[in-house]
């Protein structure tokens, strides 16, 4: 009988201890998700009101209104009570830099679209915007894929492998009548653009930790 008793005994205890365990347990995740920011640096950076303001001074050379819209961005932090490395960050020329880096990059996509549509190539947009570098590949391809459709189109219309100069014209023509119906004139735009600055993300909060 002592022995059943000692046996539970020992099980009210360890059960006991289990359910003290998860109390420490869920108040400790409690705690930390109380400690957790409401947003984050990357956030903050890509914002949507952010983005299109630094776009528009990126374009029109306001650098007056970029370091408006960086004040804007610690403001945020400050009332968000990120740590003070995350505001030092900000307050950093690297957080500056890699706003404008952004800027360029949604720039070159507008310009690319525009140049695509009005039938020009992007020689004079690769210089201008080098830090889209890595989209100059698809831009080549989806320009060229339109540049052949538009040759098809004049073969088809002069019957002639050769086409002439008013031919092409025709099928140029046809070709933006073509992807007007379709609806398909915001197309280009979005197969150039890639996940929001993912590629500098990671550099950009690895050289953040030393700022």
């Amino acid at each position: 009988m002592k022995k059943a008793l000692v046996v539970l005994s020992i099980v009210v205890i360890a059960v006991a201890g289990w359910f003290v365990f998860l109390s420490y347990d869920a108040a400790e995740k409690a705690d930390e998700a109380a400690q957790a920011p409401v947003i984050t640096v990357m956030e903050i950076l890509h914002a949507s009101d952010l983005q299109a303001g630094v776009k528009q001074a990126v374009a029109t050379d306001d650098d007056a209104a970029i370091d408006e819209w960086m004040s804007q961005a610690k403001s945020v932090a400050e009332a968000a009570s990120l740590s003070s490395q995350d505001k030092a960050y900000l307050d950093s020329q690297h957080a500056r830099e890699y706003v404008i880096f952004n800027a360029k990059r949604q720039l070159f996509n507008e310009a690319f679209e525009a140049r695509y549509y009005a039938l020009k190539d992007i020689q004079g947009l690769k210089a201008q915007y080098p830090e889209a570098n890595d989209l100059f590949p698809r831009a080549d391809a989806l320009l060229e894929k339109r540049d052949n459709i538009i040759r098809q189109i004049a073969v088809a219309i002069s019957g002639d492998s050769s086409p002439s100069e008013a031919a092409i014209k025709e099928a140029q023509a046809q070709w933006l009548a073509q992807a007007n119906a379709r609806g398909e004139l915001s197309s280009p735009r979005g197969e150039l653009s890639s996940p929001r600055g993912e590629a500098r993300d990671s550099d950009t909060r690895d050289a953040s930790q030393g700022n």
